[in-house]
């Protein structure tokens, strides 16, 4: 269905407080098999592209803990291949979460908007969220989605995905 995470495709700058979650970096359902996703060689900036599903779930969780109090913000870096498809239908979804039972934050994502080679960051103004100062587990989950239409896309690439520290 999908390959783990590869660890070591996340990198973490503790100057900035940010991650860089690379494609092999995140949890991509159907990437291991060739007809659904073109995945990048390990450690490269090569995008994963996506060539047709019906299902898009792409998940991730930073490996070690936020800082409690500290603001943050989730990105997705995307572009869209020539041939895209699917997107005019239905709209994709961003999820942040503090701790496995933390409550989610969401953001929608028009990717019909989205067009040519360029690289673009949803959402728009990205997908900010606080670490509670009393927050036992302030460990990220987050994902991009769009498995509610039930139609078949394609042509999104994901560049990476990127969590980092806002300023006061």
């Amino acid at each position: 269905m999908s390959e783990a995470a590869d660890p070591g495709e996340v990198e973490y700058d503790e100057h900035t407080g940010s991650w860089r979650f690379k494609p092999r970096g995140l949890n991509i359902t159907w990437s291991s098999t060739e007809g659904y996703w073109k995945m990048p060689e390990k450690g490269t900036d090569d995008p994963a592209e996506l060539k047709m599903v019906c299902w898009l779930e792409i998940e991730g969780s930073t490996p070690k803990p936020l800082s409690k109090g500290e603001r943050y913000a989730l990105s997705f870096k995307i572009s869209m291949a020539e041939e895209s498809f699917g997107w005019k239908e239905a709209p994709a979804f961003m999820m942040a979460k503090v701790g496995k039972k933390g409550i989610a934050k969401w953001a929608r994502i028009n990717l019909a908007d989205v067009h040519g080679d360029d690289e673009k960051e949803v959402p728009f103004g990205k997908l900010r969220f606080e670490v509670s100062k009393n927050a036992e587990d302030t460990t990220l989950h987050f994902g991009f989605y769009e498995l509610w239409s039930g139609g078949w896309k394609g042509g999104l690439r994901i560049h990476e995905a990127v969590v980092e520290k806002m300023p006061d």
